[in-house]
């Protein structure tokens, strides 16, 4: 804090007849406050925890495929009085029966990238933005025929909301929501020839095409914003000493292609975090 600073503050408690003793106290109060409020928090962190993910493709059938596994994830935050930077990156990969199939085994894939930033409206409180840069998911089952693998691959925005909540130097807590806003989705046709507008006016639509089935062709990208589907995540974290937090998240998107017929993939996951690198600077 600089001299002019200390001196419009002394000024200002002379002015208002303050005993010594109290001024001190109040200098000492306002210094360690501008001081709490500067603070910066910097966390790396790497996590491991359960997840059970429920899916449905109701193009094809009304099964329901259910499945508890593991998902690592590494991360980084960044948090003061002004703003909340986040990235994350996670996957995980699992094997499963058809109901009533012993021998089929449907195979999944997922993992994802994204970043977000948020600023401070008010003490606590954070808006802003969360990008899924990628995210992709895919599901080898052999019940279907040509129509084995279903896939998704999208980048989504989403707009984010955070609350932060201290109970000691120890303890505290993070609620985030994230709901989304519009995605840019390529996902696997069904038997039904649902395939993107774009794809068929373009005459591009042949089961023998590789291309038509190709998750990395990006000209087969639609966006679908919030009208069109529905995306929404959220989360409750405790923070525990200085290492260590516990999250849960549950996370749900579904949309319909074919109106009636919905493709919906949720999951709830708890994931313990150990954070290497934690760090609070002073500015």
């Amino acid at each position: 804090m600089t001299a002019g600073c200390f001196c419009g503050i002394q000024y200002l408690l002379n002015e208002i007849n303050i005993s010594l003793k109290k001024q001190i106290y109040l200098l000492l109060i306002f210094i360690t406050i501008t001081q709490l409020l500067s603070a910066q928090h910097t966390k790396v962190y790497i996590g491991l925890g359960g997840i059970y993910n429920s899916f449905q493709d109701s193009r094809f059938s009304d099964v329901q495929f259910n499945k508890v596994s593991i998902k690592p994830e590494i991360g980084f935050t960044r948090i003061s009085d002004k703003d909340y930077w986040l990235a994350n990156a996670g996957f995980y990969l699992f094997e499963n029966g058809f109901p009533g199939y012993d021998t089929i085994k449907i195979k999944t894939l997922e993992y994802n990238i994204g970043f977000g930033y948020l600023r401070n409206i008010k003490p606590g409180f954070y808006l802003g933005g969360t990008w899924n840069v990628l995210d992709y998911m895919s599901r080898d089952n052999s019940m279907l025929g040509n129509n084995a693998n279903f896939y998704i691959l999208s980048s989504d925005l989403f707009i984010s909301a955070k609350y932060l909540y201290a109970f000691s130097d120890n303890w505290s807590l993070d609620i985030g929501l994230d709901y989304g806003l519009i995605s840019l989705i390529n996902t696997a046709p069904s038997f039904t020839a649902n395939f993107p507008q774009n794809v068929v006016d373009n005459g591009e639509v042949s089961f023998l095409d590789s291309d038509t089935r190709n998750p990395y062709n990006f000209k087969n990208m639609e966006a679908k914003v919030f009208w069109d589907q529905f995306y929404f995540r959220t989360y409750v974290k405790v923070n525990f000493k200085r290492r260590l937090s516990l999250i849960y998240n549950w996370d749900m998107r579904t949309y319909a292609d074919n109106k009636g017929y919905p493709v919906t993939n949720a999951m709830h996951s708890l994931i313990l975090r150990f954070h290497f690198i934690s760090h609070t600077k002073k500015k």
